[in-house]
């Protein structure tokens, strides 16, 4: 029991959220900036890719579509 002049509502916030799936997120791997949504626990999924370079598009694994691992 919790005795707080502070409302529940307040202290439990997040805590029985589910993991934050389908929130975008910025990333760099290799020095290219990928902009993926998280799918599920250590994968998500690349939705944009940003980088100077053309040979950095032509890379299967960094397609659009492409499910990556968030941990090595």
């Amino acid at each position: 029991m919790i005795w707080s002049i502070v409302p529940s509502e307040f202290i439990f916030q997040g805590y029985y959220e589910p993991p934050a799936q389908g929130k975008k997120e910025t990333l760099h791997i290799s020095g290219v900036t990928m902009i993926v949504e998280v799918t599920g626990f250590g994968q998500a999924k690349i939705e944009r890719l940003i980088s100077p370079y053309a040979r950095d598009y032509l890379r299967p694994e960094w397609m659009p579509g492409q499910v990556i691992r968030l941990f090595p």
